[in-house]
């Protein structure tokens, strides 16, 4: 448990891909549109195929040279193929865009949680690595739009997790210490970490932690509370305002 002293519970930071839908499901039904684009709608056959050509572009976001979320990667994709025209790539960045905004859902709970959630007069703010016109689409689309108080987005800050900058912009815009708050998010790296040093309290979703941070030596304990479902989430409030 966080060393630091437990106060009122008074807010809860959420990270937003990953923790309250799955971004990786919806940006590989994006990125194999892009592939039945540049195949002239010929996708391959098969469950196999299927998810290798799923993962082929993929790849290339998670390469470090370029941004997660960057174009750049469908045009590396585009030119080492010898796919690159300028008309092809702008339709390319057309999907990508339109499928990965129209495949998000929600986990399984989330919407029954905020109702519960909203009972309960907690601060409820949104930390994000997206700029905000992204971050505000998919948060309009899957209707949590209005569930939050406060949206920190990276071209708020000029800063990306696991800075922490956006943990801070939101302590000083709701007015509340890191003792009365709880952050929620699936990365150990990038939102566990920074928080913990922060002294906040930590909830880490993994549930939609698509990484395996054994093969990278992170501890199990790293965190306050593990949620496997997205509603444990308020047992871990519960929990948290016995201790006051």
């Amino acid at each position: 448990m966080n060393k630091n002293q437990t106060l009122f519970l008074r807010a809860v930071l959420f990270d937003m891909d990953n923790t309250l839908f799955d971004f990786v499901a919806a940006k590989l039904v994006a990125c194999r549109e892009i592939l039945a684009y540049l195949e002239n709608g010929n996708i391959r056959k098969g469950e196999e195929a299927k998810i290798e050509a799923e993962g082929e572009l993929f790849r290339y976001f998670l390469r470090g040279v370029h941004g997660f979320e960057d174009y750049e990667n469908i045009k590396d994709y585009m030119q080492e193929r010898n796919l690159f025209t300028l008309p092809a790539y702008s339709k390319c960045c057309e999907i990508y865009e339109k499928e990965k905004l129209e495949n998000l859902e929600l986990y399984p709970g989330v919407r029954a949680t905020f109702d519960e959630l909203e009972k309960l007069d907690l601060k409820l703010a949104v930390i994000t690595d997206a700029d905000s016109a992204h971050a505000r689409a998919r948060l309009e689309k899957v209707g949590l739009l209005d569930s939050f108080e406060l949206m920190v987005a990276a071209d708020m800050t000029g800063r990306k997790k696991p800075d922490p900058e956006p943990f801070l912009y939101a302590l000083r815009d709701l007015g509340v210490k890191p003792g009365e708050t709880l952050v929620v998010g699936d990365n150990l790296l990038r939102d566990i970490a920074p928080a913990r040093k922060l002294g906040l309290h930590t909830a880490y979703a993994a549930y939609g932690d698509w990484k395996d941070w054994r093969k990278s030596g992170e501890t199990a304990q790293a965190f306050d509370f593990r949620l496997n479902t997205f509603p444990d989430l308020l047992h871990c409030i519960c929990s948290l305002k016995e201790q006051n």
